[in-house]
């Protein structure tokens, strides 16, 4: 089993870059500041703790079922690869060119503590940290990984993405001090090109699905 999670280093890689860039923990440390002022520190772990777990919870759901979700859709592996490359490519031209992703810009409209029943819930957990884009990651990663220890290897990257989001967030203020709104930018656009490069490679793998499924007709 070693020697096989050796060999898997690269998926485990490829689910830990993909996964962090999606979440975007540097980029929601504005919304989450915003979220929780007046909050004491406390409250403020507390909050932070809640919606990583939330966030945590619903993407390993997605991990565990995503397989199924697919095959119930009836949904062929190529045609879910090149559609969830092509809406990654969106958002992260989005990311590259300084705009919100949709779902954060809906959610960002007002981000009065007053306007939400459970801040932690919504929207926190959804959609800042487990919105559409993630959702969709989560899937493809799990449909291109066919070997059940695949998904350990994945599991393990969504487990340290939301620990470290976590931690990004119970020390936001700091972070932002540090930081600053230029140092957020310039983070956020270069894992825009990041998460660029990764779309087009599920784009690409899509593709050569495609092509092998129509070569073996």
């Amino acid at each position: 089993m070693i020697g096989y999670l050796q060999n898997n280093s690269g998926l485990f890689i490829t689910s830990l870059t993909s996964l962090f860039v999606i979440v975007s923990p540097l980029g929601n440390i504005f919304s989450f500041l915003a979220l929780s002022a007046g909050y004491p520190r406390e409250a403020k772990i507390l909050l932070a703790r809640r919606a990583c777990v939330i966030a945590y919870l619903i993407l390993l759901g997605f991990l565990v079922a995503g397989r199924a979700i697919i095959a119930c859709l009836g949904i062929s592996l190529a045609a879910f690869q090149i559609a969830g490359g092509v809406l990654l490519f969106r958002i992260a031209l989005d990311m590259l060119e300084g705009r919100e992703a949709p779902e954060r810009r809906d959610s960002s409209v007002s981000l009065r503590v007053e306007d939400y029943r459970d801040i932690a819930v919504v929207p926190l957990a959804i959609p800042l940290l487990s919105g559409p884009g993630a959702l969709t990651t989560i899937l493809m990663l799990h449909s291109g990984a066919p070997h059940p220890l695949d998904w350990l290897a994945i599991w393990a990257a969504l487990t340290l993405v939301m620990v470290a989001t976590y931690i990004i967030f119970r020390f936001a203020a700091t972070l932002a001090k540090v930081l600053k709104e230029t140092g957020v930018t310039l983070a956020t656009r270069l894992m825009g090109l990041i998460l660029a490069a990764l779309a087009a490679q599920f784009a690409l793998d899509g593709l050569q699905n495609a092509f092998r499924l129509t070569a073996g007709q």
